[in-house]
């Protein structure tokens, strides 16, 4: 069978002729790369000989690795030691070649290996290099390990998440890690923006993963600043908006329901029958509601558990209420916007065959990204074309792999014929 790589399509989006390094671990980092992959530009992954950490990470089928399959879509694989002088080297070589540098060691590791911005930048003051910790490059916290959960911990996010009887809840996945890479995609576009108005010159950015999750918090900084309250774990319920919450069908499926407009209530309760709720003006605004919140919410709930899904979900949109489907994943894949929509897409893969993944968002009509490939099965498939762009030799290529520092993808392939 062809190598698919081989076959793969030529890039294509808003971001075609940009030039990243994903010199990072699980997640935050490399996630960013895949964020800007996805939208068109050249990603060169720098995993180490033995293979980047995602790819023994998550669920297996027939030994591959699946969820390495979605972090490292649409990225070129190179693999070399980075923490080996001669690993290094190679960095510095392709960093004089690249718009973006992507890392997040712990602070100060990438820079004792030679690979700090101010000595990578005076050969190329384009550069634009961003940093992903846990805590910062500074402060008293710097040198400790951070991980997505650590940050969902710290930033407050697990304390309000969950039920009030129950212990604070982290996400299956690493939420921090998602968010923290959409607000350094974000911030690297920020900087090449700023560079094409600043004569060209670079920046370096310092992101943590804790910070994104407080950005996402709403007023729980003021509310406590100015009220002295401190948020606490609620449910599905809150204390702005009633009712909002999710409802239990009786054929067992959920329901979602958001009431954030006053009209969107009052709609709800003539829905569920409850004509005298909708005229009660002691019930026409929130602030309102939320004082009945029991009486509120218990009537909804008791309406809900009554009805089949399906009954349910046809009222709440002759009523247009403001209710949705709480899926789980087989659900989410036989849905008919998300197929229309084409959020989920078939990828060949060359030893599971066929894969079916996330499709690259947001969408442009003009310059529209597109996914090119998944993760590629084997660890440092693109070694050898990308050292042969930076000059390398066959030669040079072949004692940099018998010295364990570069891995040029040669061990024995899969094919999906096998």
């Amino acid at each position: 069978m062809k190598d698919m790589n081989e076959q793969a399509p030529r890039a294509q989006g808003p971001l075609v002729g940009l030039r990243v390094l994903d010199v990072g671990m699980v997640f935050a980092g490399p996630l960013v790369a895949t964020n800007l992959a996805d939208l068109g530009a050249d990603v060169i992954k720098v995993e180490h000989p033995k293979g980047d950490q995602t790819r023994n990470i998550g669920r297996f089928k027939d030994g591959e690795g699946l969820w390495w399959r979605v972090a490292a879509r649409n990225k070129r694989v190179m693999a070399a030691d980075v923490g080996r002088p001669e690993g290094a080297a190679i960095v510095r070589e392709l960093a004089r070649t690249a718009d973006v540098i992507i890392e997040n060691f712990r602070p100060g590791r990438f820079a004792s290996w030679g690979l700090d911005y101010e000595s990578l930048s005076r050969e190329n003051p384009g550069l634009v290099m961003l940093h992903i910790s846990g805590y910062g490059q500074d402060g008293p916290y710097r040198h400790k390990p951070g991980m997505g959960t650590l940050a969902e911990a710290f930033s407050g996010f697990a304390m309000v998440t969950g039920e009030a009887d129950r212990p604070p809840t982290l996400p299956q996945f690493p939420f921090a890690d998602g968010v923290a890479a959409m607000m350094g995609a974000y911030s690297v576009m920020a900087a090449l923006w700023a560079r094409d108005r600043n004569g060209g010159k670079g920046d370096e950015i310092d992101l943590n993963l804790y910070e994104p999750m407080l950005a996402l918090m709403g007023p729980m900084v003021i509310d406590y600043d100015q009220l002295g309250h401190v948020a606490r774990r609620r449910g599905n319920r809150s204390t702005w908006s009633v009712p909002r919450n999710s409802y239990r069908s009786k054929d067992g499926k959920w329901v979602a329901v958001s009431s954030a407009a006053n009209s969107i209530a009052i709609r709800m309760f003539r829905a569920i029958g409850r004509d005298d709720m909708a005229d009660d003006p002691a019930l026409q605004t929130n602030p309102d509601r939320v004082k009945r919140l029991e009486e509120c919410d218990g009537a909804i709930a008791k309406w809900v558990s009554e009805h089949t899904f399906d009954e349910v979900i046809r009222q709440f949109e002759k009523y247009e209420v403001v209710a949705g489907p709480i899926y789980d994943v087989e659900q989410l894949f036989g849905d008919p916007q998300v197929r229309h929509n084409e959020s989920i897409v078939s990828m060949p893969d060359e030893a599971l065959g066929s894969v079916r993944v996330q499709n690259v968002i947001p969408r442009f009509r003009r310059a529209p990204g597109r996914m090119r490939w998944v993760g590629k099965h084997r660890v440092g498939l693109d070694t050898r074309d990308v050292l042969d762009e930076l000059g390398y030799s066959d030669a040079e290529m072949a004692a940099l792999e018998e010295k364990g520092i570069i891995s040029c993808g040669t061990q024995a392939r899969k094919t999906v014929d096998e």
